[in-house]
């Protein structure tokens, strides 16, 4: 008896293996490369529902993502209705097609990949407002924040003043108040590190951990009034009027994961002169990548959106050429706080630009926000970065490598 039910047991499973084999299917996804370099960390998403409605039994939590024989880390990027992007980076040599298979079906399931993003908003807990200050001992971690009317700079309610995001090569911050201006976290490793940045600052002031080096690296920027490092505002009566007067402000942590986090911040009631705008800011960074994307929304009637980088003595102005596609600004000097090298810039299509120009604090571009909608990206090069780009000659070919990729997007068949 005993050995009749082994032999059924083993048959059962034997019947369940084939069954899952049976059910299990590929598709090939051909990516190719149209531009005439070799990129690493290139960034590729694809509309997530047109590959379920294609590939009957595909899921989200069901398939893998095969370079050869080695497993590709995905994520499926959360969007309204069925507009799921999948995205992954991959590297591809110059104008080579390569060909990722998917296996989805039977037993399938990813693996557990590594964050090689990371974005966070941190808000005092059990904060207590006191006077112009917000008492508290710790700093807790939270998705989403409707930020308060009576929050002001350096109160101490967010941590480092704002939410952050990275890849492994540099860190950003923007600060969630009257400023609305981006800085800079320079790293000296190829880590995620912002978790452990400013947590036992907790009394904000001027001598918050981050403003002198760590072993990581520090806030190595000044912004001041100026535009920062690819912040934004609106061009009217002849200057910047940065995002300062709101009627509210809510700020998300809308994707944090292996490939891509991205930060949502909906501005309502924003007073430009006599007028109000709704705006809304989606800052993503995805692996590998020095570069920043914000896609912004904004009230249709709004004439222009102006961006820009601060501006410092001893860097060196230059800008592209471009006479379509993607387009920059940049600067290069010794205008870190560490008294050393860093090249900033920001990146922009050519047929949105209104107008370019420059005033004390910043050097800015004028974009159109065609139907309400405009993006660009800004990034930061640190000389000590591990592996960093450290001359100014280095940094104009970083420069044209980018807009190289930018016109030359990873194409899928």
């Amino acid at each position: 008896m005993k050995k009749v039910f082994t032999y059924s047991l083993v048959l059962q499973l034997a019947v369940i293996c084939i069954f899952s084999y049976a059910q299990e299917k590929t598709f090939v996804l051909k990516l190719k490369n149209n531009a005439s370099i070799d990129r690493i960390d290139a960034y590729v998403q694809i509309d997530f529902a047109n590959l379920v409605k294609k590939h009957k039994g595909l899921t989200q939590d069901g398939f893998i993502l095969k370079d050869g024989g080695k497993e590709i880390p995905f994520q499926i990027l959360p969007a309204e209705g069925k507009k799921k992007k999948l995205c992954f980076v991959i590297d591809i040599k110059s104008r080579e097609t390569k060909k990722i298979t998917c296996i989805y079906g039977g037993n399938t399931a990813p693996g557990k990949f590594k964050n090689r993003t990371y974005a966070e908003l941190a808000v005092k807990k059990n904060g207590r407002p006191d006077g112009k200050k917000v008492r508290g001992a710790e700093y807790e971690n939270i998705q989403f924040s409707r930020v308060p009317s009576w929050h002001t700079d350096h109160d101490g309610l967010y941590k480092y003043e704002g939410p952050g995001w990275e890849s492994e090569r540099v860190g950003y911050r923007f600060y969630l108040d009257w400023r609305n201006a981006t800085d800079i976290f320079g790293k000296k490793v190829a880590e995620l590190v912002l978790k452990n940045v400013g947590i036992k600052d907790t009394i904000a002031d001027n001598n918050e951990s981050f403003h002198t080096m760590q072993p990581w690296g520090m806030d190595i920027f000044k912004v001041g009034n100026s535009l920062g490092v690819g912040s934004f505002g609106m061009w009217m009566n002849d200057k910047v009027n940065m995002v300062s007067k709101t009627d509210s402000i809510t700020c998300a942590i809308t994707a944090n994961g292996p490939v891509l986090s991205r930060i949502k911040t909906n501005y309502y009631g924003w007073l430009v002169g006599d007028r109000k705008y709704d705006a809304e800011s989606e800052l993503t960074i995805a692996a590998g990548s020095r570069l920043t994307k914000n896609s912004i929304k904004i009230s249709a009637y709004a004439g222009n959106i102006v961006t820009g980088l601060a501006k410092y003595a001893g860097t060196n102005f230059i800008k592209g050429e471009a006479a379509t596609g993607w387009s920059y600004i940049a600067l290069y000097g010794r205008q870190s706080l560490a008294d050393d090298n860093l090249g900033i810039a920001l990146f922009y299509k050519v047929k949105d630009l209104i107008g370019s120009g420059d005033d004390a604090l910043s050097y800015y571009v004028m974009l159109k926000p065609a139907g309400g909608n405009a993006e660009y990206y800004f990034g930061a090069a640190w000389e000590k970065e591990a592996g960093g780009i450290k001359s100014e000659s280095e940094f104009k070919k970083y420069l044209e490598h980018i807009i190289s990729e930018l016109n030359n997007p990873v194409s899928v068949e």
